[in-house]
């Protein structure tokens, strides 16, 4: 299983039911519903050393809704939901969260309220074969 299929799985287990996770980052449609994009942006030797590789992810976060007000409360939501799963299930597994930034989400105009949030994992470089 690949480090960034771990952290997929992870969100899926620990968000509520209505949250789309997505196991790549790519440009979609308006979401219908809350949306949780997982991409992988960088790979280091890990400093720890003995075997591990240190991933950083970009998640991307996006309300469905477009409207100042309702789509802020939603965004607003996602992103403590996200956290609060990264912070219990994610700690337990070696992932930590750094920081979330707001962003928007969209072409060509970014109409749809977004949070970028970057993590970070520890993993080993010889992951168990499923």
């Amino acid at each position: 299983m690949t480090a960034r299929a771990l952290v997929v799985e992870l969100l899926t287990s620990a968000l509520p039911s209505d949250v789309d996770v997505i196991a790549y980052a790519h440009n979609i449609d308006a979401p219908s519903r809350s949306t949780v994009m997982v991409r992988t942006d960088r790979v280091i030797p890990s400093p720890a050393g003995q075997g591990l590789r240190q991933y950083e992810f970009g998640l991307v976060l996006i309300a469905s809704k477009t409207t100042a007000g309702p789509a802020d409360d939603e965004l607003d939501e996602l992103l403590e939901d996200v956290l609060y799963a990264l912070t219990t299930g994610g700690a337990t597994n070696g992932v930590n969260w750094t920081q979330a930034v707001r962003a928007t989400y969209g072409e060509p105009d970014g109409t749809n309220p977004a949070y970028e949030l970057t993590l970070q994992a520890t993993i080993a470089t010889e992951p168990e074969q499923e």
